[in-house]
């Protein structure tokens, strides 16, 4: 962990994940929601930084569904460009360019051009340096209004885990061997701990639960968020202070659910909450009510406020898309506070009208279904329903045409991939602007749609050349005719359930 690395895990990528929270239609729309304005504009053009990208595989679909924007994916690790950059020349995404540099090196270069500075799975995992040397970056390269998505570990959420974290730090620095197999030890090693129920372990309810997590959780995964040199969690406050060197003020929570506070404070809490006058003091008191230990942020740098009529006709005239099939939406939902009862009388409509088209919230609100509840109501809805990833905002409909031709490109080298591996699993969509997970068997599905061949037997052949096959009831599958049939079956359901999403999402 020393050298070039200076203390981040080398020598084991990253995973390859799409995060949806970094979709410009979102961050608008959380933004929008508090009052701000967004600095994309609406035509598409925007210019956006991915910092500490991994395999850049978010910057690479976003880019692959805006024609119009620019981005920049960085990220230090070699590995991880040089994968990046191959997507990228495969895909066509002449409007992306993913650069091997330490945060140093970039920012020393460019000018005051960007739009939107995303930080995800960067500040809690860098030195204090590094964090300075990003401070300066933002300072130097945000234009006046921009905006900046920053995650990070906040307290006290994260202190039930710090303990966790050492032994596994301590444990894979005290084997030798590959890491993937001192990984596998420590986490096996922190589950007898567990179990002794002794000191700390005894009083770390959640712990049972999380070492289960991390058991489904790759090599990969693990390396990277827990072994790090540099490993801290913020208080909100801290954070906050730390950016305003950079003239950034905090804008908001990026998840639209974070923003209700019915669903994440009691009632009696709220009076206490606004005693509070610093607004980075009153959303750390908010951390310490729910006792929070992850937060996605957003921060602008001298971003205008809307006027009310601005807002409300800005949230009107937002389109949204439905995610699943209507059916699959839940009847109750968790939050801070609890368990949340999703009405049917709303949320059952609401399910329906998505799942015919991407209608508006003013189009929405004018439903005689969803009229008698209120727009107010409508929209509430909807910011948790985004929230869950069960619906979604989407771009408006003017450039939808040029945004296809330039995701159907993309997405044909994803689903071409997955002939040979699942290792990406995410197409672009024209109509969120955004990613749409599949999964490997979806993915040869739609490959097969695309060229005209037999759905069934392209799968087989994909995976048989990979030594997998299926299994049904727990079973094994032996032989090419029984599995070739069990793909027709799959087929037929993934053509009635799951075809009809991704058709209206313009990725099949």
């Amino acid at each position: 962990m020393q050298g070039w690395t200076e203390g981040y895990v080398g020598g084991i990528g990253y995973i390859h994940a799409f995060y949806r929270e970094l979709s410009p239609a979102l961050l608008s729309f959380a933004l929008t929601l508090r009052g701000w304005r967004p600095p994309m504009d609406s035509d598409g053009t925007f210019a956006c930084a991915e910092i500490g990208c991994g395999h850049g595989v978010s910057s690479a679909v976003l880019a692959g569904c805006h024609p119009d924007a620019r981005f920049e994916a960085v990220d230090f690790n070699p590995g991880h460009i040089a994968g990046a950059q191959r997507l990228a020349a495969e895909a066509g995404l002449g409007n992306a360019a993913f650069r091997e540099e330490s945060f140093a090196e970039y920012a020393q270069g460019g000018a005051k051009d960007l739009d939107i500075v995303t930080l995800h799975g960067v500040w809690s995992w860098v030195s204090a340096e590094n964090r300075a040397i990003l401070v300066d970056l933002l300072k130097r390269r945000l234009k006046p209004g921009g905006l900046v998505f920053v995650s990070y570990n906040a307290l006290p959420g994260t202190l039930a885990y710090m303990p966790l974290r050492r032994v596994l730090v301590e444990h894979c620095a005290d084997r030798t061997g590959p890491l993937p197999e001192r990984i596998e030890e420590a986490v096996a090693f922190a589950s007898r701990l567990t179990a002794l129920n002794a000191g700390w372990f005894a009083q770390a309810d959640a712990l049972p639960a999380r070492l289960d997590s991390l058991k489904r959780k790759s090599p990969n995964y693990i390396a990277h968020e827990y072994l790090n040199r540099d490993w801290t969690a913020f208080y909100h406050a801290d954070v906050a202070r730390e950016l305003a060197a950079a003239k950034l003020d905090f804008a908001g929570p990026a998840v639209p659910m974070e923003q209700m506070d019915e669903l994440s404070l009691p009632p009696d809490a709220l009076p206490l909450l606004a005693e509070a006058r610093d607004p980075a003091y009153r959303e750390t008191l908010r951390d310490l009510l729910t006792n929070r230990a992850f937060r996605r942020d957003l921060f602008v740098k001298g971003a205008e406020r809307l006027t009310p009529a601005e807002r409300r006709d800005r949230l009107r005239a937002t389109r949204f898309a439905l995610l699943v099939p209507p059916g699959d939406l839940p009847e109750v939902v968790l939050a801070p506070v609890g368990r949340v009862p999703l009405p049917q009388d709303l949320h059952g409509p609401l399910a329906e009208a998505l799942a015919a088209g991407t209608p508006t919230l003013a189009e929405l609100s004018a439903l005689p279904a969803l009229a008698r509840h209120g727009e107010e109501a409508v929209l509430r809805a909807l910011m948790i329903l985004t929230s869950l990833a069960l619906a979604a905002p989407a771009l408006p409909e003017a450039g939808q045409a040029a945004r296809t031709l330039k995701a159907d490109r993309f997405n044909a080298a994803i689903l071409e991939r997955n002939r040979r591996d699942d290792t990406l699993d995410t197409l672009a969509s024209p109509v969120l602007g955004s990613g749409v997970a599949v999964s490997r068997l979806e993915a040869l599905f739609l490959l097969a749609r695309r060229n005209g061949t037999d759905p069934a037997a392209t799968a087989w052949e994909a995976l048989s050349e990979d030594g997998l096959a299926l299994s049904r009831d727990g079973t094994r599958l032996d032989g090419e005719e029984a599995n070739v049939a069990e793909l027709r079956a799959r087929f037929d359901r993934f053509t009635r359930l799951r075809l009809p999403t991704l058709r209206r999402l313009g990725v099949a």
